[in-house]
């Protein structure tokens, strides 16, 4: 998960951030955050812009989607923008975090790294909208409200980063290699997924992964 670059757009739109918050509050006050009707809007909203793309998607196709009006639509999101930052968050925040599980694990540097790599295939099967992240990567980057998701892309290569750094200080991995470029190249791999990857195609999500691992791997280690 690489950090999308930032723009002077994401201080610039601060005041829709504001509403976005406000909506969020209002949400979260009466519950509805977590009921039938959001849920709804978010799955509607996940099918729409892996249809349509986030540049051709419209709130309006997202009310359709769920069969709901604009109106209504409009209580629980404002824009497009939020929608696709609740759509990826929480999914972005558990990467990290099955990530730093495998970093903290008792394992072998090694089985760590491979554990990292398959919760990261784990994590694509289990939050589909994970592929929207990586597809959109560069809308994501000057959306305000996607400020944690882009600190949270910074924490999850800074983890992976920490894997290959112990895995070379315990000699488990070569010393020859720049750990950083390594880490790189471990991500654009896994990353690029989205771009070719097509569900009941040649390769799983799991060969794919497995694959991968042995690639990364064989070539890590001493």
């Amino acid at each position: 998960m690489t950090r999308p670059g930032r723009s002077p757009r994401i201080s610039a739109a601060r005041p829709e951030s504001d509403n976005a918050r406000r909506r969020a509050e209002s949400r979260a006050a009466d519950r509805r955050a977590s009921n039938e009707r959001w849920v709804a809007i978010l799955e509607g909203a996940s099918a729409v812009l892996r249809r349509r793309g986030f540049a051709r998607a419209r709130l309006e196709d997202v009310a359709v989607e769920v069969g709901i009006n604009r109106a209504s639509l409009y209580y629980y999101v404002g824009t497009k923008e939020e929608l696709l930052v609740a759509l990826i968050e929480q999914p972005a925040h558990a990467m990290t975090a099955h990530c730093r599980a495998a970093l903290g694990s008792d394992a072998p540097d090694d089985e760590k790294l491979r554990r990292a790599l398959g919760a990261y295939i784990a994590d694509l099967q289990n939050f589909p909208e994970l592929f929207l992240l990586f597809r959109e990567s560069q809308h994501i980057a000057v959306i305000p409200e996607a400020e944690r998701i882009i600190a949270n892309a910074d924490a999850y290569a800074k983890t992976l980063l920490a894997i290959i750094d112990q895995g070379i200080a315990s000699g488990t991995f070569r010393s020859d290699l720049d750990s950083r470029l390594v880490m790189l190249g471990i991500l654009r791999m896994h990353n690029w997924i989205h771009r070719w990857y097509a569900p009941g195609g040649r390769n799983t999500l799991d060969q794919i992964g497995e694959t991968f691992a042995e690639l990364v791997l064989s070539g890590v280690r001493t």
